[in-house]
């Protein structure tokens, strides 16, 4: 992850909740807790952020979250807290994920796969460290099928990268097949922008 990246998420810490806060009543928190609910057991949160995600996990999954901003950890953490939840944060870089192999039952990155500099490198560790028979859980801004949406994907990619470090005009479900996950389902959302997928290592 490239030091400009931390910096950006760095920065925004608790603003980060408050600028996505409308997409997230919308519509984005219903699709969050769509697919985590097919969490299980030791669960790894992979650029957990500030825990969005910890309110829709299944009560008897255990979360590990890691990020590489301290910021972002720490407020994960006071929403851990606020919500109860047993949750260990961990500090660190997703292309080498500080945990042995086949360590969790169940991975997961929500709007986070964009951001990263070695997006392939990263969802080999992700399958590197899911069990066998366990799943990655994927829910993804993607390079949209319809050409008008990949034109404009692609003219904001500068913009966005700028300000969020967000790559909207990768494949990232070619990404996936190529670290060596096999795809188990997959649903388009919001014309194709967006990709919730179900994959096995």
């Amino acid at each position: 992850m490239s030091q400009d990246v931390r910096e950006i998420y760095d920065d925004l810490g608790q603003k980060y909740d408050v600028w996505t806060s409308l997409p997230d009543r919308l519509f984005l928190n219903r699709w969050r807790r769509e697919l985590l609910a097919k969490a299980r057991g030791e669960v790894l949160e992979v650029a957990v952020g500030t825990g969005k995600n910890l309110a829709f996990y299944p009560e008897a999954c255990r979360v590990t979250g890691l990020d590489f901003s301290r910021a972002m950890l720490d407020e994960a953490s006071r929403r851990a807290q606020a919500l109860r939840r047993p949750f260990e944060a961990r500090e660190g870089d997703v292309t080498a994920l500080p945990f042995a192999d086949a360590s969790f039952d169940t991975v997961t990155s929500t709007f986070a796969v964009c951001t990263f500099t070695e997006p392939l490198a990263a969802l080999r560790e992700m399958r590197r460290v899911c069990r066998p028979g366990g799943a990655v859980l994927l829910l993804e801004h993607v390079l949209p099928r319809d050409r008008p949406l990949a034109w404009l994907a692609r003219s904001m990619a500068p913009h966005t990268r700028k300000a969020v470090g967000c790559n909207p005009d990768r494949d990232t479900l070619a990404l996936v097949r190529e670290a060596g996950l096999h795809v188990d389902s997959m649903l388009g959302r919001a014309r194709d922008i967006l990709l919730a997928v179900v994959a096995r290592p």
